[in-house]
């Protein structure tokens, strides 16, 4: 008798419970915890009366830094960047250099020429108040590849930094592909 009363018991339960599920999907969920359904979260560009700027959009915390972030250990000092290395050194492959002559295409060309001329020799630089560096010159020959990279990655002069436009392994293809430059490839 005790068995059969247990499952009994147990039938009773699980029927209850499952009355509770909703099986028909035309009938919208009993809501108990109205924040559960509809999140009180607020978009980066709504106004937030909490907020100490009453911007949706928070200011990260000091110090912090996304994953997969590197800090680039020579932001301040463009002497310095003579001692970074390039991971691709010599490696003018097709492969390396179609990515650097992409990046170049796009972001450097259009002040600094398509064969890395200078300011004077292309439509835009032309226009400039301070023109372009010509990349073939001299002075940029004698760069090492560290103080290239820190042009492209810090910026120089009226030139803005490419850090956020150009991926830091793609940078040191466009460092590649500027040296074929100057060697009249």
């Amino acid at each position: 008798m005790n068995h059969v009363l247990k499952n009994s018991i147990f039938i009773l339960i699980s029927f209850f419970v499952l009355s509770g599920c909703n099986i028909d999907k035309s009938v919208p969920n009993i809501e108990l915890i109205q924040d559960m359904m509809e999140s009180p979260a607020i978009k980066p560009q709504e106004y937030d009366a909490g907020s100490p700027n009453h911007s949706g959009m928070r200011v990260p915390p000091e110090g912090t830094q996304p994953q997969g972030f590197t800090p680039y250990r020579y932001a301040a000092d463009f002497d310095a960047a003579k001692g970074n290395k390039n991971p691709m050194a010599g490696q003018y492959t097709e492969e390396t250099l179609k990515v650097g002559v992409k990046y170049y295409t796009i972001h450097c060309s259009v002040c600094h020429g398509a064969g890395g001329e200078g300011g004077e020799n292309n439509s835009i630089g032309a226009k400039m108040a301070l023109k372009p560096p010509a990349l073939t010159s001299a002075k940029i020959k004698g760069w090492t590849d560290g103080q290239i990279y820190h042009v492209i990655t810090m910026g120089q002069g009226v030139m803005g930094p490419y850090a956020a436009h150009i991926p830091e392994k793609y940078r040191w293809q466009v460092v590649n592909y500027v040296r074929t430059l100057q060697q009249g490839q």
